[in-house]
């Protein structure tokens, strides 16, 4: 979860006001998922941060890597390829020098181009995916090297989850650097209010009557913001007489509850991590085989869920397919993964939180190739002479089929299964 590189770009004063696709949605629109509550929902972060030379933003290839333009030459940051076979040809980019097995050139997509999005949540409604929290980095956010791209996904996977029926809310990223301030976290929020009226939007997910937000990266060792920021941004999302009433999530540390881990260790975090109305602990890479996830079942999820289920507070816990940044963390090949194991790594965190009566999962992430989390069409033939995970022989949407059928059971339609279903 590492926001766009941009450089020493000085700070916006606002979003550029050229940006009519920002205006309240009003095209076609479908209700198929039920937008008014977070219950029995598997939501999959959506990060959508991909550019390409050919978008028209002005960016080169942003998140698949660095240097491709030139033919041959440059280093990917990615760990797995998206099979691309089902996006118009006029969202695709060659990359210069980059071949398929086949020989045809190598294509990516843009998160910019609203086509790839709207085939992203044309996939969530076919294979039964609820929705996704949109992520959005605070720094981009204010960046005027960025704003624009973040605000154009956002308005694509707004029209995506009208066309798809799906649901979506905003994962305001703190991830930021140690410039980041609570001012730009609460304008941010007030631009969306106020100009992209989120809190309108039909299809903008709510629980118990508030619109959800989920304010992600407060309480890490690695994140600059105190105790003092921490409070004064939960005051403004909660109490706030004009952008507050929101139902507030916590996107913490899995050591959240005990203060171990990657939380600080202050105690004055434990009045901040309760004081959100659910929590939602990043387990991404926390736990590799069966072994460790048992241990993180009984070491933390048990005593998340008796604790917030006492409190009357939500709980959101992370579920991700697997692991690896090879290219991004310039290691060598294979030394960072987390095997997928054809699913079944997968498959079994779903079973635990079923077992654990767990009733919102989410999944980290839809589309980050980055860290090799991608849930996703992955392509299995890969460019030739570059260093990519392919997707074990297993069909291209596997994952999405995985994802819907976790759906399925974590809302108790089917029951509680330990092996991945045949159908």
């Amino acid at each position: 979860m590492l926001p766009a590189r941009f450089g020493g770009a000085a700070l916006a004063d606002g979003p550029a006001d050229d940006e009519p696709w920002l205006k309240p949605y009003d095209g076609p629109s479908r209700a198929d998922v039920d937008a008014t509550t977070l219950d029995g929902k598997v939501l999959c972060g959506y990060q959508g941060w991909f550019n390409t030379p050919c978008d028209g933003s002005g960016f080169g290839f942003v998140h698949w890597g660095e240097g491709l333009e030139r033919p041959g030459g440059g280093r990917f940051t990615v760990d797995m390829w998206p099979d691309v076979s089902e996006y118009a040809a006029e969202d695709l980019c060659e990359v210069p020098g980059l071949k398929m097995p086949d020989g045809s050139p190598a294509r990516l997509y843009s998160g910019y181009s609203k086509g790839p999005t709207l085939v992203h949540t044309r996939w969530m409604r076919e294979y039964g995916i609820g929705g996704v929290f949109l992520s959005r980095f605070i720094g981009e956010a204010a960046s005027p090297d960025r704003a624009r791209h973040v605000n154009r996904v956002l308005a694509n996977v707004r029209e995506g989850c009208h066309r798809e029926g799906r649901v979506w809310a905003m994962m305001l990223d703190l991830s930021a650097g140690p410039r980041a301030t609570t001012k730009m976290v609460m304008d941010d929020w007030k631009f969306l209010c106020d100009r992209v009226k989120v809190r309108e939007d039909s299809r903008y997910l709510h629980h118990q009557g508030k619109p959800v937000v989920l304010l992600w990266g407060l309480g890490f060792t690695d994140r600059p913001w105190s105790v003092e920021q921490a409070k004064e941004l939960v005051a403004f999302f909660k109490d706030d007489p004009n952008y507050g009433g929101v139902h507030l999530i916590g996107g913490v540390d899995a050591h959240w509850r005990t203060l171990r881990g990657a939380s600080r260790k202050d105690p004055a975090w434990v009045e901040v991590y309760r004081s959100f109305d659910a929590v939602s602990p990043w387990d991404a890479g926390r736990y590799h085989d069966d072994a460790s996830m048992d241990r993180t079942r009984r070491d933390v999820w048990e005593g998340d869920v008796a604790e917030l289920h006492a409190a009357g507070k939500g709980y959101m816990p992370t579920a991700f397919p697997g692991f690896s940044w090879d290219n991004l963390q310039r290691k060598a090949p294979g030394t960072t993964v987390i095997p997928r194991r054809g699913g079944e790594f997968y498959w079994r965190q779903f079973a635990i939180f079923r077992d654990l009566g767990v009733r919102t999962v989410f999944v980290g992430m839809f589309d980050e190739v980055d860290e090799g989390t991608a849930i996703y069409k992955l392509a299995d033939q890969l460019p030739v002479g570059r260093h990519f995970l392919g997707a074990e022989g297993l069909p291209r949407d596997w994952y999405l089929r995985l994802t819907g059928a976790a759906s399925r059971m974590i809302r108790g339609e089917t029951p509680l299964s330990w092996t991945i279903p045949e159908n």
